[in-house]
């Protein structure tokens, strides 16, 4: 495939919202209906025999859980931008997805092989009988932040590097009523908007107002048109709204700011069970390129950080700003592997609704780690425990 495009400038999205109330008129879905999507009445959509990923041998679309590049899937890029899939004999395409559930949708509908998201829909959707397999980590934590804009921060006089305890303490005080920007209903921004006001004492469904954008591109939007007060974004989103609108990073999983959310893992690759058991040696091609690139982020990481700056994000930001974010959220990278813990840990901190009890699910039947087993082995690679 050719170059990939770097997403738009931020604030200069032609999506823009004057209010709350453009906001939730543009959006109106519930958190159960997302999950239902997501779940439940997908099984409907599902085409026994069709496989857009079998039509083609060493052909796989990947469907990406964000509507443009996200740091936190370097590894595939870098397999990409190195020729690793090439030389792996598989040839890749991309269809960017603005949310979790939609996603979901993609992927059980057969419109990809592969999904690089956040495991959330999947599970939901695994408790409804759904059957998939996780097979690799792209990263071991989710760098997600809470961003307020410039205005609310002041207004409080909240700064992004002051000492956790006295950030919470002045947030706990004064954050009731919050408006929080949120991709959509059920999606891990939700989840982690809800964590986060949860850990300062406060109930997110009466002492804030959790307001679905449909993207991160239209919460940066709305916070610069002052129609919410905070947005919940991953890199380069975060980063871009600093520049952009002066907006300020305030709680960070990559600080463990977040109760519990480093537990949850990163970012993954799921896939339809009976795919992977169908055609295994296109998953072991995918999965050995992408160890590979996730070992050279690792080993060679200025080199790594160099290739994907100018490959996506150089006309999006300046040098300094992108040292910044690589240096920040590079601790992310670290290993391969995602453990049924993982799983676990959503189901314990209620980030799956509907889906309490972890005897609901067999957790250990949604990881399949012997493709990256296999892939380590083949390099000769130590992973860093």
């Amino acid at each position: 495939m050719g170059k990939l495009k770097p997403t738009d400038s931020l604030a200069g999205q032609k999506t823009k919202f004057r209010n709350l109330e453009e906001i939730t008129m543009t959006i109106r879905v519930t958190r159960r209906t997302a999950l239902t999507w997501a779940a439940g009445s997908l099984t409907c959509l599902v085409m026994p025999g069709v496989s857009l990923g079998q039509s083609a041998a060493k052909r796989a679309t990947l469907l990406m859980g964000a509507p443009g590049p996200r740091l936190s899937l370097a590894p595939s890029y870098i397999a990409e931008l190195l020729g690793f899939y090439k030389e792996e004999g598989l040839e890749v395409s991309r269809i960017f997805m603005r949310s979790g559930p939609a996603g979901m949708t993609a992927l059980v509908s057969g419109s990809g092989d592969a999904y690089y998201t956040a495991p959330g829909e999947m599970i939901a959707a695994a408790a409804r009988g759904q059957k998939f397999k996780i097979v690799m980590a792209q990263s071991s934590a989710h760098t997600l932040y809470l961003v307020l804009t410039k205005g609310y921060a002041a207004k409080f006089g909240l700064t992004e590097n002051m000492p956790y305890e006295e950030k919470r303490k002045i947030a706990a005080a004064n954050f009731k009523g919050i408006r929080c920007g949120v991709t959509s209903p059920g999606s891990i921004t939700d989840g982690f908007a809800r964590q986060v006001i949860s850990s300062l004492g406060l109930n997110p469904a009466k002492d804030a107002q959790i307001v679905p954008t449909q993207s991160t591109e239209n919460a940066v939007s709305a916070a610069a048109n002052g129609a919410i007060d905070a947005f919940v974004a991953l890199p380069p989103n975060v980063d871009q709204a600093v520049a952009e609108i002066g907006a300020v990073p305030i709680f960070s999983v990559t600080k463990d700011e977040v109760p519990g959310f480093k537990s949850l893992g990163g970012f993954v690759i799921e896939a339809r069970a009976s795919d992977v058991e169908s055609n295994p040696e296109l998953f072991q091609a995918l999965v050995n390129a992408e160890v590979r690139g996730l070992r050279y982020i690792i080993e060679k990481s200025e080199e790594a950080a160099s290739i994907i700056y100018k490959a996506q994000y150089a006309s999006m930001m300046s040098p300094d700003t992108w040292r910044t974010m690589w240096t920040k959220n590079f601790p992310q990278f670290q290993s391969p592997y995602f453990t049924k813990e993982s799983i676990e840990a959503w189901i314990s901190l209620g980030m799956v609704p509907n889906v309490t009890d972890l005897k609901s699910i067999d957790a250990a039947s949604l990881v399949d780690m012997r493709f990256v087993d296999k892939a380590v082995q083949q390099i000769g690679w130590k992973v860093p425990t």
